[in-house]
């Protein structure tokens, strides 16, 4: 029962989201009435995309100023998540090649190399980045033998096989052919994976 209700809750998200940005834009109002309606629904931001948009808009808010450029990610973040089957799929390109990605990936920070490709709900790359260090982790600005995961942004376009996204996936595989312990995983799997480490880290005791 409760998986039904939060899929309802989550479908009526995505409504809400296509309707917010039906005129092609999104104003200080729409994006504060959109986190107030999260607040009073939170089950949706427990699980994908909706816990994405929720740290999306958190970042947005949180300097209490809404730049231009902050209004036009989020409305192209929205536009990808509402023009297809995202909330089905995971992927914002339904129509795409399959990705090669891990079904059950093992995914730890400290230590380990993180290499970003596509384009991403969470932010620009820069903020991935930021995010894994945080962790204990390491960026990478390339894919090699010793990399040990290359992250593919849920936003990758359906023609991800021809572009520089499609170099890497594609050398990663290489690699992984020939022995390389490195595992292709999605933004999804990689923000869960740091919600998971975040809560537990905030359920230690004092």
């Amino acid at each position: 029962m409760q998986q039904r209700i939060d899929t309802r809750a989550m479908q009526t998200l995505l409504g809400i989201c296509s309707g917010l940005i039906a005129d092609k834009n999104i104003n200080d109002q729409e994006i504060a009435y959109l986190r107030t309606w999260i607040a009073e629904n939170p089950q949706v931001a427990e699980c994908w995309p909706g816990s994405a948009i929720t740290a999306k808009i958190d970042n947005i808010l949180a300097d209490g100023v809404i730049t231009k450029e902050e209004r036009q990610v989020l409305l192209s973040t929205l536009q990808e998540l509402t023009g297809n089957h995202f909330g089905t799929t995971g992927s914002a390109a339904p129509e795409a090649p399959a990705l090669p990605i891990d079904s059950n990936p093992a995914i730890t920070f400290p230590g380990m190399t993180f290499c970003f490709t596509g384009n991403f709900m969470y932010g620009t790359r820069a903020a991935c980045e930021k995010a894994v260090t945080n962790l204990g982790g390491i960026p990478a600005d390339t894919v090699s033998k010793k990399l040990n995961y290359l992250v593919i942004g849920s936003m990758i376009e359906p023609s991800w096989a021809h572009t520089t996204y499609g170099r890497k996936i594609e050398k990663a595989t290489h690699y992984q052919g020939r022995g390389a312990s490195l595992t292709i995983i999605s933004e999804r799997q990689w923000f869960d994976a740091m919600a998971r480490l975040q809560q537990s880290t905030c359920d230690l005791p004092p």
